[in-house]
């Protein structure tokens, strides 16, 4: 909000305003008398010649004598006032930006009832500064009076505030208002959340057929560490038979088509055949080889390796065995494959695991997410190993909450060497959360929130706080940091802020400085 700053009426706003004051009930509002009345005339009080209608000086009662009345503004007829001063009819008019006395009904840089000190900003000795707006209930400038304007809280940059006075100086010990200063720490305490181990999923598999067939033989077990490529098991599948024996005959034909081609371009050399018989060939071998291509591509969808081919290519059979080969080296958690079983695509025969590394799923209460972030590391520790302490870091938190828990989801990486991790295993993951030896930290009860603002209460006399906005960080163990707002030496309210913050809000209900 904008600085109050007087008006070039407030100088002339001195006479009329005993109006409202005296209760002229046939006289126009307060804020009609102000706005165009001149200080009174003191040779015209001094002959006693007055308006008996409004008390006034006759030479300045502009409401009854119209000639007395500026020329080009226009004078509303229906309320007795200037138009662009009349905010019933023009309510566009008013200005939202200067605070307005629900008392008398007037901007409060205007009503001298008041505030008698506006009176003095008409001597040319009175400076800007000296004039400022006084609340005189509460003694402090209007302008950060809380309990007067309790609206301007909403605007308040961090650091700043408004004064709420106390009716004495013993209502605050009465209430058991205690204060403190902030503390200065580094991490008062880490954040505990609840951990799953799960396996890697970046180094895990499910190792399925693609393509179905019966289980001939199965190679490994389940507990049995294997390296990249080695035989699993072996499938009988009759797709694998008919693709590859589309590959030897496609080879067979590409042969032939060759052998065609070599010839017809000797005949053509020997200017015995025509040219076009050579052009069909060359063709035809083209067409033959990409089909040798293609059914040599469907082995290798199907994962057979390049030594496999080559040794079918050697034998030229067209068996139908299939071989389930280990993706990467790790360990077989699972086995699902059983001999004599059919397996269709898809089914999980094998599930292997990189177990040097685990995950760790967690379960993240929506009002702490805000004090966690990716990268953050962690320490885990399970009721099951006890004194087993795992180290990691964050590397995913989720972007929506669970409707049923209330909870977001969390993901971290964890080294698991000596294999004392377990898929399924449940544990406790402390986070860090301080920020730095510079932090201040205050006890959560101290910080209450207005219109979804956080707000502290400081001291600065007997009778008389600040409602200081402030912006928080981390929280501790019943503490939360202020990143934003206060000084180390602020003397701050710890215990029954919300007293003070009861004393606030009073005001909107209508118990503010109007009330008598």
């Amino acid at each position: 909000m904008k600085p109050i700053q007087h008006i070039k009426a407030v100088p002339m706003a001195l006479a009329l305003l005993f109006l409202a004051a005296w209760g002229c009930g046939s006289g126009p509002p307060l804020e009609t008398a102000v706005e165009g009345a001149a200080i009174g005339n003191e040779q015209g009080d001094a002959r006693g010649e007055r308006c008996s209608r409004h008390d006034l000086s006759v030479t300045e009662c502009f409401i009854c004598d119209p000639t007395l009345r500026e020329s080009g503004r226009l004078w509303c007829g229906e309320h007795d006032r200037y138009e662009d001063r009349c905010f019933l009819c023009h309510p566009e008019l008013e200005d939202p930006e200067r605070l307005w006395c629900r008392e008398h009904n007037l901007y409060e840089d205007e009503c001298y009832l008041c505030h008698p000190e506006i009176r003095d900003a008409a001597r040319p000795n009175v400076t800007a500064a000296s004039a400022e707006l006084e609340c005189q209930e509460h003694e402090v400038p209007e302008r950060v009076c809380g309990i007067c304007h309790p609206e301007l809280a909403a605007d308040l940059e961090p650091g700043s505030g408004l004064k709420i006075r106390f009716e004495s100086a013993r209502s605050a010990d009465k209430a058991g208002v205690e204060t403190a200063r902030p503390v200065m720490a580094g991490n008062l305490s880490d954040a505990e959340v609840l951990a799953r181990v799960t396996y890697d999923q970046n180094h895990f598999a499910r190792v399925t057929p693609l393509a179905g067939g019966v289980v001939l033989q199965v190679m490994a077990d389940v507990g049995q560490s294997v390296s990249k490529g080695d035989h699993l098991a072996t499938l009988s599948s009759p797709v694998i038979a008919r693709v590859k024996g589309e590959y030897l005959s496609a080879r067979v034909e590409e042969a032939f088509k060759l052998t065609t081609l070599e010839r017809e371009q000797g005949l053509v050399a020997q200017r015995v055949s025509a040219r076009q018989d050579y052009e069909q060939a060359s063709v035809e071998y083209e067409i033959a080889k990409n089909r040798t291509a293609v059914a040599r591509q469907q082995l290798l969808n199907f994962g057979l390796k390049e030594r496999a081919i080559l040794l079918m290519e050697h034998s030229g059979s067209a068996s139908s065995a299939l071989e389930i080969l280990a993706p990467f080296s790790g360990t077989i958690v699972e086995r699902h494959a059983v001999s004599g079983e059919v397996a269709a695509p898809g089914d999980a025969l094998f599930k292997i695991a990189d177990l040097s590394s685990m995950w760790l799923d967690l379960s993240i209460p929506e009002d702490e997410v805000f004090l966690i972030s990716v990268g953050q590391p962690l320490v885990a520790t399970f009721d099951a190993q006890s004194g087993l302490e795992v180290s990691g870091r964050l590397t995913w938190i989720g972007s929506s909450v669970d409707e049923e828990s209330r909870m977001i989801k969390g993901r971290a990486l964890v080294p698991n060497p000596v294999r004392l991790l377990r898929h399924g295993m449940f544990g406790q993951a402390h986070l860090s959360t301080g920020s730095g030896s510079d932090d201040l930290y205050v006890p959560a009860g101290a910080v209450q929130h207005i219109d979804g603002l956080p707000f502290v209460f400081a001291f600065l006399a007997d009778d008389l706080f600040e409602l200081r906005r402030v912006v928080l960080g981390g929280r501790g163990d019943g503490t939360v940091a202020v990143v934003a707002g206060l000084d180390p030496e602020d003397e701050i309210v710890v215990t029954h802020s919300f007293t003070l913050k009861s004393e606030f809000l009073k005001s909107r209900l209508g118990a503010g400085c109007v009330d008598e």
